[in-house]
This record gives C-alpha cells, structure tokens and sequence, in this order.
C-alpha cells in the first residue's frame, strides 16, 4: 500500500478505512498529551532538545505542547489548535500554587501535587435557578478566545500535511459538577433538579457557543473537534443510563449538533472510565469517536467495543496507563500496543495513544517502546 500523508491516514482511520497503518496521536489535544515532569525526560531519553517557547498548555493541568522536533521524531499524526484566554475576565493568578479561573472557581496546588478545585461560586447552601440566573456568566464570543487561531488553522491545513484538532477547554457536566461542588453537583441532579438543569442550560449554551465561534473561523480547517466531558468512574457510569439520558444527553445532543452545523470535522468526546452503558447514546447524538478507551476500567474490552461498537464509533487511546504504561517493561508496552492494535486496528477506526495524559511516573523507553511498536505493528497489509 501506498505511503498516506499524515492527514489522510486520520481520516481513513476515523471514515472506518484501513490506510497503509495505524494513526497516533501525541500533544493534539489536552487529554492526549504529556506531564510537564515527563517531558523534558522524554527529551532527554531521545537526546533532544527542547524548542525556544515551547508552551505549557494548560498550567492547572501540568501538561505541555510538546515541541515539533520530538513530534517529528516520533512522527506523530495529528496536530493540535486550542482555545485562547478570555479577554474579558483572564485567569487571575494569586501565587505560585493558587489563582481564579474566569468562572471564579479558586484552584489550588499542593505541594508537588495538581491543582484542585478549592471553592466554588455555587458550593454553599441550597442554591437555585435565580442564582444561576443572575451569575455572570462568560462571553463565549469573547475575541481572546480565537485571537491567532484562524492563522494557526489555515497554516497547518495548508502547509502541513498533518490532520488538525480543534480542542475544547471546557465540558458541560464535568464544569457544572466544579461550579458547584463534585458531590453537590449530583446531588442537585436527584433532588435539586431545577437548579442542576438552569447550569447544565448554561454550560451547553457556553460550550456550544464557543465551538460556532470558533469553527465559523476555522471550521474547513479542522479535520476532528474534541469536547471533553467524564462520565464515568472505574466500575460505572457517574449517573444511571435513565438519569444521561433524561437530563446529560440532550445537553451532549446540543453541543455536537452546534459543532455540525459549522463544520464536517468527525466529533471526538473524551470520557474517561465505566461507560459502556451509555456508548450507543454517545453514537446516537453523533459522537463519531470516543477517547480514551480506558481498558483498566469495567466493560471497557478492546475485543467487546470493537465488536459492538466499532461499525459506528471510532476508538482513540486505549494504551493503558494504569498498569502498564508507568509499571511494565518495554516489552510489557509492546504486548499491550499488539493487543489494542489486534482488536482495534481492523477495518480502520483507531488512532493510537496512551490512555489519557502520559504521567510523571512513566518511564520514557516505555514511551518511546509504545510509537515504536506502533510503527513496527500498526502496519496494514495489502
């Protein structure tokens, strides 16, 4: 089979085609990318060196860019385009450890540790859809939000040959359950439904907004759109399939139908955990991939979702970095890439990488054990 350009073999891929071998994915979007402790290791191990402003994409999350010179050297598929900061009301930084996002949550950061939620404006009390109301809710057309991203876009649809992702920052049940409080937030879903149901309005107006406001820029541009949202924890979903689809689901429906309208780039949800269940919701409302296949969690069987799945989704991750990834050998890292590629690599719809963010704890020959055995077994034949 012919050598594909990088783009080509994505889109194959996500169109449910075998191209000449498996895609994989590096730092295209902030759940596919590296600690900010694991990268200059990473670089150290393949003898480069780091690129003048290579940024950190997300400082809350501890992640980075990763710099083009190991994205070459890995050759790596996919590049990423993200949302700027607002404008209007910008992260507001305390100390080195604390700061207020725009929607007023308060993070914090323990010592070597990641940011936490700390307070939240909808956290005391019994709070109600007039408090929603009046909360000031940010501007999803706020121009920070895209400042440089047309030109980033149509420079790498142009003149690269890489597929580009556009990722978005925020998920609709993920920031409703920080605005309240973890706990209170599905609480609220049972027994303050009225309240929950205001935020979730909100959030999926947010979200939904800030995607059309983006893609009526960049939308012949960008080959995948990510938006983010955990549903699941290690043995089950966060909410009964009942529940995701009475009040979680039409929201979802709402956010991907705004993505469509604007552009003919496949839909990637990110969730992590449990959430077999509610897999055939997610290819209802027109999910078309799903990251990060979390294969250390309940139900989540590479063979069993490629078999139930697989006519209709797209799998994007699925290298485990529960055990595996931060505990095995190189050749344990193989085993596992022949085993997800064994079940998700036939007749297309797999884009490789590691479940979630390469941690800190994750020895870099396992890293680079796992590209490389992509490159040596994510080969198609004919």
């Amino acid at each position: 089979m012919a050598t594909l350009s990088h783009r080509e073999r994505v889109v194959k891929a996500l169109n449910h085609e075998e191209a000449d071998r498996v895609p994989v994915d590096l730092g295209s979007t902030y759940v596919t990318t590296i600690n900010i402790t694991a990268y200059p290791k990473l670089l150290k191990h393949l003898g480069l060196e780091d690129e003048p402003g290579t940024a950190v994409m997300r400082p809350r999350s501890q992640i980075v860019t990763p710099s083009e010179a190991l994205l070459k050297h890995l050759d790596i598929d996919l590049r990423g385009m993200w949302f700027g900061a607002s404008d209007q009301n910008p992260e507001k930084k305390v100390d080195e450890n604390t700061l207020y996002d725009e929607f007023g949550v308060l993070w914090n950061r323990p010592e070597g540790g990641h940011y936490l939620a700390v307070e939240s404006p909808f956290q005391e009390g019994q709070p109600t859809v007039a408090n929603v109301e009046r909360y000031p809710w940010p501007d999803p057309r706020d121009p920070g939000r895209i400042r440089g991203m047309l030109e980033r876009a149509r420079y790498l649809h142009e003149e690269t040959d890489y597929a580009v992702v556009l990722s978005l920052p925020y998920g609709i049940v993920a920031d409703c359950a920080r605005l309240r409080g973890f706990a209170e937030f599905f609480t609220d879903l049972a027994d303050n439904t009225a309240f929950a149901e205001a935020l979730l309005d909100h959030m999926a107006e947010l979200t939904s907004g800030m995607m059309i406001f983006a893609l009526e820029q960049v939308g012949e541009y960008v080959d995948v759109a990510l938006f983010p949202d955990d549903m699941g924890m290690q043995d089950m979903c966060l909410v009964s399939p009942a529940m995701y689809r009475r009040l979680l689901k039409p929201r979802h429906r709402k956010l991907v139908d705004a993505i469509k309208s604007k552009t003919k780039a496949k839909v990637l949800m990110h969730s992590d955990g449990s959430i077999y269940p509610i897999i055939g919701d997610l290819i209802d409302i027109g999910v078309d991939a799903l990251n990060p296949i979390q294969v250390s969690a309940r139900q989540m069987d590479t063979d069993m979702l490629k078999r139930e799945f697989g006519h209709h989704l797209a799998f994007w991750g699925a290298i485990d970095t529960h055990r595996v990834l931060p505990l095995g050998t190189p050749e344990d890292v193989e085993a596992e890439v022949r085993k997800r590629l064994g079940d998700l690599a036939p007749g297309g719809g797999y884009v490789l990488t590691s479940v979630h963010n390469i941690q800190s704890e994750v020895p870099p020959a396992n890293v680079t054990a796992m590209y490389n055995a992509a490159r040596k077994w994510g080969v198609y034949s004919g």
